[in-house]
């Protein structure tokens, strides 16, 4: 398994951005649709579902807000109708990028995801051209003041997790996707507090960015692609040394 990519840390510090700017919910509210429509409105057997309404909780989004969002998916109530789309394509440097987006018009936020790669010299490419270059992992973010990392590495081995690293202010707990949400409950079930819970892609290899310049690029293109209304995760496979990204601002 590669290095992990600094745009995990980067976006811990968007997220509160995105919470003040009302986005996550947006984000929130489009999860939770999709799951519904996928696996169903009850939350006892859906896990994705599941997981996703106690992110809205801990967001304090209002009960009859996610409510709404359930049966949109379910189709009690109208609403758009909502598919997931996966995105590839290549930011400067030869870094490569994935954007996981959720639309009800992919004509619309195909032109956006485009616009905005070609903006900030980066490039949109066909399906499969980067997806090789990662993994399909299922990923548990734990707050890394919440609890000892030897303890919690008996725990994560006990509830069937593959690996686990520390980054920055999280351990990121990895995991089959299948087993995700059975290892997040383990966990949960030996007291740990998980903060996020999601399947993702990871990197199997990276790009070394040395060059402000290019790093600074990247990260406004990542950023720009993570702003798109339609954007639920951006996914890229890059490192870049800490002396470089105190020299960045994005």
């Amino acid at each position: 398994m590669a290095g992990h990519s600094h745009w995990a840390q980067i976006k811990h510090k968007k997220a509160k951005v995105d919470a003040q700017r009302g986005k996550l919910f947006s984000k929130l509210i489009r999860e939770i649709t999709v799951a519904a429509r996928v696996g169903g409105g009850n939350p006892e057997f859906n896990p994705r579902l599941r997981t996703a309404i106690e992110a809205a909780k801990r967001a304090n989004m209002p009960l009859e807000t996610i409510e709404r969002a359930i049966k949109k998916g379910t189709g009690e109530l109208e609403g758009e109708q909502l598919e997931e789309v996966i995105y590839e394509g290549y930011a400067p440097g030869g870094v490569a990028v994935m954007v996981l987006a959720t639309t009800d018009n992919k004509n619309r936020t195909t032109a956006e995801i485009r616009h905005a790669f070609t903006k900030f010299g980066g490039s949109l490419g066909t399906s499969g051209c980067v997806s090789y270059l990662f993994e399909k992992k299922g990923i548990i973010e734990i707050p890394s003041n919440s609890i000892n990392e030897d303890e919690l590495f008996e725990k994560v081995v006990e509830a069937g997790a593959e690996d686990m690293r520390l980054e920055g202010e999280f351990y990121r707990v990895f995991t089959n996707p299948e087993d995700l949400y059975d290892v997040k409950e383990k966990l949960e079930g030996a007291g740990v507090s998980v903060e996020k819970a999601e399947i993702s892609w990871i990197p199997t290899t990276t790009v070394n960015i040395n060059d402000p310049e290019t790093a600074k690029k990247v990260l406004r293109l990542l950023d720009a692609l993570d702003d798109l209304d339609d954007t639920q995760q951006v996914i890229a496979n890059f490192e870049i040394p800490e002396e470089i990204i105190q020299k960045v601002e994005v």
